[in-house]
């Protein structure tokens, strides 16, 4: 297993609040956060999606489906970002983010990402994109590993 861990705190830390009081004083600019209770789905692997979450407490456990068994990919630790690659493409969500214990998740919405990334150099977005589709790959085979181990330990 792997957590998703002090990258969030990063991205937190990194001027994104500083950004959202510079480019807009409108209240409805400013980072979102949201709380879910143990047992919700924040969200489902398929599902659409335009924004990635930073966890602020609680726990989140990040799983796949595969033949209809639920396979883990890792946990989300405080100040974990998850669900970042919807922040680059628009591809359906690739696994299932579940809350293991209560939370507090600041939101980031693409379109504020897409803002910060106006000032970015020539051809980082293309390079961006390359690394999330590699990422996307390297969880589904992941997943299917796991899942391959887990019919070998129960057959």
């Amino acid at each position: 297993m792997f957590t998703y861990g002090l990258l969030g705190q990063r991205v937190a830390m990194s001027g994104l609040g500083e950004y959202w009081e510079k480019k807009g004083s409108n209240r409805s600019e400013l980072p979102e956060r949201r709380t879910f209770s143990r047992g919700a789905t924040i969200f489902k692997q398929g599902e659409q999606a335009d924004c990635a979450y930073i966890l602020e407490s609680g726990a989140v456990q990040i799983f796949k489906m595969i033949n209809g068994k639920r396979v883990t990919l890792g946990f989300v630790q405080k100040w974990g970002l998850f669900g970042e690659m919807a922040l680059i493409d628009s591809s359906p969500r690739m696994a299932t983010a579940y809350v293991t214990e209560d939370v507090v998740v600041t939101v980031l919405a693409r379109e504020s990402f897409s803002r910060l990334l106006d000032g970015a150099p020539d051809g980082m977005l293309l390079v961006i994109e390359s690394l999330t589709r590699t990422l996307r790959a390297s969880g589904d085979n992941l997943a299917e590993a796991r899942y391959r181990i887990m019919e070998l330990e129960q057959g």
